[in-house]
């Protein structure tokens, strides 16, 4: 509540009040001087007068001191004496005792005893005009020293009114310049420095006001865009993926071309939508990236794909590379890069009519990870920097930025453009070729699908089915926890948006009690990167983007398979994504071999382990035998052999790689040899340690 008088004082009214103030202490100082000074003059006029009354009495003692006394001058000196002295009684005694008939005796000493007297008076006057000289120079210091304090305390009251009000409005500077605009500047006076602070505050209010209303219509729009986005992507990713299993069926010239045009329409549509919905959240401060390894080489593949068609049709080269010494493997959003490098090609190859577009990826090593930059040159007209570029390039800026890096464009006009991408990242290790593409359709899998939207359920389905897979659905995940439980499935594919139980926290249930059977790999299928954590936080084994695509869903089985054989084995447990080789080999080692095993089953076991680290080698030669002669039936027959043994005992990742090169051999033989290399690259590692896990067993056997 504002104190009496604090609007009152202006900042001239209290620098005029200081001023005021000081005047009248110096006024007060120097009317006090003048009365000391009037005193100290009167006293001196005093003194002057009895040293005028002691010459004069000097006169009368020296005509007394002649003989014979001249009465003539002694009454006239007499008379004169008595001019300056005929007010103090006791010279007027002195005086009547004059008289030139009296004895000269008495005339001296009548003169003599004036003369003390005066003396006397003298050193009186004399010590009482000291006593004032010195009472008005204590007074005038103390006088002084009281008027520079009440001046000191005055300028500090003014300073405080002062320094406090600009000290408040520097504060509510600061804390709007930090982003809070809700704390006012608590100012009351002067009035000049409380108007500002009042100004400021309307300001802060009324920017708060529109911030706050602008959020909220951001977050209204974003969850509108959201939810509408939401409505086109499920019907727009059934017609995308419908129209894709259409095309793998006999179709006539006219009816291909149809359903090419309606699936590279809706392909189109739901990249719009996701491109929306990215600039909805950069908006909104609620974008997440995702962060998970991917191939770069893959990701500027993929980009490319969807500008191929136009790119041969204007007789473009396009192409892609790493730099020497990028890595081909990165953790980040793969989803958003190959948006960026996607928006970019498009717009490169719109602008070019001869030469070549490309795309290259270099990296180099930062303090918080890598910093990954892309360019994209063209060989055509130029696009002037100056040009706003297309809404696609506005989302590729935002998203760079998001990923703490930016997008510059270097143009010549007739010359070409180079566009470059930095983006931060971090680098992922090399997981082999369990990634690659592969065919999902070399072993039939029991399939568990929780989906609540009856389309995605058919798509899904028909995909499965396609691939030759048992399918079993679900719409809720109360139903699908209740599935894993009752039957044994290979894998299961989990929807996020489920009924009675969402997916993750039906991951969740499954992962607390697994059944005794074993709990089926889970494979999260997501639409955004939210989603994406909560699973990963449930504890996935993978994750498939939203639409599913056909290749990511390949490799999903092939993985599938590949553990599956470990789990028929009943040997050994399930490994985890990020175990290694040499660790699964020990866990599924020490099940077989527990503390219970007798010595002779150790042996055994050791003898086992030697046999297949003695044979690997001469099994890898006869497997470069077949691929060289292309005998490709005896190929995957010994794949078919080594993966099984090595998914007895452990080596999963070994015997996922068989798993590829049993499936390649039989649909894609011309890939073997590259398989075969990989196989060749792991061979010392598992060898080595199916040894030395040998050699402990049979010193403890």
């Amino acid at each position: 509540m504002p104190r009496l008088g604090d609007r009152i004082w202006t900042v001239g009214g209290l620098l005029r009040a200081g001023v005021a103030g000081a005047l009248v202490a110096v006024a007060t100082v120097g009317a006090i001087a003048h009365v000391r000074n009037h005193e100290t003059l009167a006293r001196q006029a005093t003194l002057r007068e009895s040293a005028v009354t002691l010459s004069r009495i000097g006169e009368v003692q020296a005509v007394l001191g002649t003989e014979p006394v001249d009465a003539g001058t002694l009454r006239h000196k007499t008379a004169e004496a008595a001019r300056l002295t005929g007010s103090d009684p006791v010279h007027r005694d002195y005086l009547d005792r004059l008289d030139p008939s009296a004895g000269v005796t008495e005339l001296r000493a009548a003169a003599e005893g004036m003369r003390r007297h005066e003396e006397t008076v003298l050193d009186r006057r004399l010590g009482e005009a000291g006593a004032t000289a010195r009472t008005s120079r204590w007074l005038i210091v103390w006088v002084s020293v009281v008027a520079l304090l009440l001046m000191l305390a005055g300028g500090r009251l003014l300073e405080r009114r002062f320094s406090a009000a600009s000290r408040e409005i520097s504060a509510a500077v600061r804390r709007v310049r930090r982003g809070d605009w809700t704390t006012p500047a608590a100012v009351r006076s002067p009035r000049e420095l409380a108007d500002v602070a009042t100004v400021l505050n309307e300001s802060m209010a009324t920017t708060a006001t529109a911030r706050n209303n602008a959020d909220a219509a951001t977050a209204a729009g974003a969850a509108f865009l959201g939810a509408m986005s939401q409505e086109i992507r499920t019907p727009m990713t059934a017609v995308t993926g419908m129209t894709a299993l259409l095309r793998d069926t006999p179709l006539d010239d006219r009816q291909r071309e149809l359903t090419e045009t309606v699936h590279a329409s809706g392909t189109a549509l739901l990249a719009a939508v996701d491109d929306l919905l990215d600039l909805a959240r950069i908006e909104a401060g609620g974008l997440t990236l995702d962060r998970r390894p991917f191939s770069l080489r893959g990701c500027m593949r993929r980009a490319m794909d969807p500008v191929a068609a136009a790119a041969e049709t204007k007789g473009l080269h396009l192409s892609g590379h790493l730099a020497s010494g990028c890595p081909e493997r990165i953790r980040g959003d793969e989803k958003r890069v190959r948006r960026i490098l996607s928006a970019i090609l498009r717009q490169a190859v719109a602008h070019t009519d001869h030469g070549a577009v490309t795309v290259s990826a270099s990296a180099r090593p930062r303090d918080d990870g890598l910093e990954v930059r892309f360019s994209v040159r063209d060989t055509g007209l130029g696009v002037p920097v100056d040009r706003p570029g297309d809404p696609g390039m506005l989302l590729c800026r935002r998203l760079a930025g998001s990923m703490g890096g930016a997008v510059t464009a270097e143009s010549r006009p007739g010359h070409g453009t180079t566009v470059t991408v930095t983006l931060r990242a971090e680098e992922a290790a090399q997981p082999g070729r369990l990634q690659r593409r592969v065919d999902g359709r070399k072993q039939a899998l029991l399939v568990l699908v929780a989906e609540d939207d009856p389309v995605d359920q058919r798509l899904t389905r028909r995909m499965l089915e396609r691939r030759g897979h048992r399918v079993l659905t679900v719409a809720d995940g109360e139903a699908a926890v209740e599935a894993a439980l009752r039957d044994r499935y290979d894998l299961l594919l989990m929807g996020s948006g489920l009924l009675v139980l969402d997916g993750p926290t039906a991951v969740r249930l499954i992962r607390a009690d697994p059944p005794s059977h074993g709990a089926p790999r889970i494979i999260a299928v997501c639409s955004d990167a939210d989603e994406l954590e909560d699973f990963a936080r449930a504890g996935v084994d993978g994750v498939l983007a939203r639409p599913v695509d056909a290749d990511d869903l390949d490799v999903v089985l092939a993985t599938a398979a590949a553990y599956a054989d470990v789990r028929l084995a009943g040997l050994g447990p399930l490994p985890g994504p990020d175990d290694s080789e040499p660790a699964t080999i020990r866990a599924c080692v020490d099940v077989i071999a527990g503390p219970d095993a007798e010595p002779a089953e150790r042996r055994r076991l050791a003898h086992i382990l030697h046999n297949y680290a003695d044979r690997l080698p001469g099994l890898l030669d006869r497997m470069d035998e077949a691929a060289a002669t292309g005998d490709t039936r005896n190929l995957a027959r010994l794949a078919h052999a080594l993966k099984a043994s090595s998914a007895t005992l452990g080596a999963n990742q070994f015997a996922a790689l068989c798993a590829d090169l049993e499936d390649r051999a039989q649909h894609h033989p011309e890939d073997s040899p590259e398989v075969l290399r990989d196989l060749h690259d792991r061979a010392g590692e598992v060898s080595g340690t199916m040894e030395a896990l040998s050699r402990q067993l049979s010193r403890s056997g």
